[in-house]
């Protein structure tokens, strides 16, 4: 906040009489699109119009702002520093134009009758659980809607969400800051299980198996994301355990044939876990002692969140993970709205 602030402060030392407010439109979506062709589009302006507000801009900050590499044009430090700010600026801007918006606004908000793209973030293993289940409650009810799923990175999205990249973050596992423009609630709580084929010796065990027995077998990885990351791999790199991971796979698409054909086994959320065996059921479900529990988290921008559709499919979503199945004796939907200091 104190880095943004500076560069606030320089911003105003420039004198905002004397500056154009264009430009920092154009700064603030070259910095989410890093294409004058698309930064063009989306601000109906021709591309030559762009390079040249960028000129004015590198002349205004006295750095090059964004340097072409291959087919990007990717910030400078100097770009990237003020990024926060603009975010910031956009965000207030937003709020204040919402509520505007909203008390001049008398016509109802009617889903089937909208048009609306939807971009969430979300780890791999809910595309076998919540991702379907939105999309019908979609399909059925906004039927000219249309929904982008943006693979999970552990990393901060407070700016994603605050300047509307995304519309929405799906966060399983571990812990990162909220920040001032971001809400969430969690939706649910899962338990770490395995999953083995028939061709696995751990097929005739007891439905609970050790966290010894388990590291004893090798594995599948679905990565979504790094195993220096992954919150389990993180514990037990901590007690000087690892995994024997034989196969990383991209997503979950092969997981079930996988484990049915070899003697590997996985390890992943509950109710991904039973979405799997549905299609597979000759697999096997064990639970691991001592057990192991996440949470999934629904993160969206606090600016965003004034928009009917926003607030809309937001309802959709929280309704949509109160109804897929969990253990019986983790059977209700753990929903709840998070601290200003964390987020799963």
């Amino acid at each position: 906040m104190i880095e943004s602030q500076r560069n606030l402060n320089e911003i105003h030392f420039m004198d905002w009489c004397k500056v154009d407010l264009n430009l920092l439109k154009v700064l603030a979506v070259m910095l989410e699109e890093r294409s004058v062709a698309r930064c063009a589009d989306r601000l109906f302006v021709s591309p030559s119009a762009v390079s040249h507000a960028l000129a004015r801009l590198r002349t205004m900050f006295s750095d090059p702002l964004f340097v072409r590499s291959g087919g990007a044009m990717l910030p400078t430090i100097r770009a990237q520093s003020l990024e926060r700010s603009l975010s910031l600026l956009s965000t207030v801007l937003n709020a204040e134009l919402e509520k505007t918006r909203g008390s001049q606004c008398t016509t109802a908000f009617h889903p089937a009758e909208s048009v609306r793209d939807v971009k969430i973030v979300s780890p791999g293993a809910l595309e076998l659980t919540l991702v379907p289940a939105v999309i019908a409650i979609l399909h059925e009810q906004a039927p000219n809607w249309t929904l982008r799923v943006e693979p999970f990175e552990r990393r901060s999205y407070e700016s994603d969400l605050a300047t509307g990249r995304v519309d929405f973050v799906l966060s399983i596992g571990g812990t990162t800051p909220v920040g001032a423009l971001v809400d969430g609630i969690t939706l649910w709580e899962d338990e770490l299980v395995v999953l083995a084929g028939p061709r696995s010796d751990l097929y005739d065990c007891a439905d609970r198996i050790s966290t010894e027995l388990f590291l004893a077998h090798r594995h599948v990885y679905p990565l979504p994301w790094p195993i220096s990351q992954n919150y389990l791999d993180v514990e037990l790199a901590r007690r000087g355990q690892h995994r024997n991971i034989a196969v990383s796979l991209p997503s979950y698409a092969a997981l079930g044939h996988l484990l049915e054909a070899t003697d590997l086994v996985s390890s992943l959320p509950d109710r991904s876990a039973r979405a799997l065996m549905r299609s597979h059921p000759d697999l096997k479900l064990l639970r691991l002692e001592p057990a192991r529990r996440s949470e999934l988290s629904l993160l969206w921008g606090i600016a965003a969140a004034q928009e009917p559709a926003i607030a809309w499919i937001r309802d959709i979503i929280q309704r949509a993970a109160g109804e897929l199945e969990s253990f019986p004796d983790n059977a209700v939907p753990v929903t709840r709205r998070l601290s200003r200091s964390t987020v799963a």
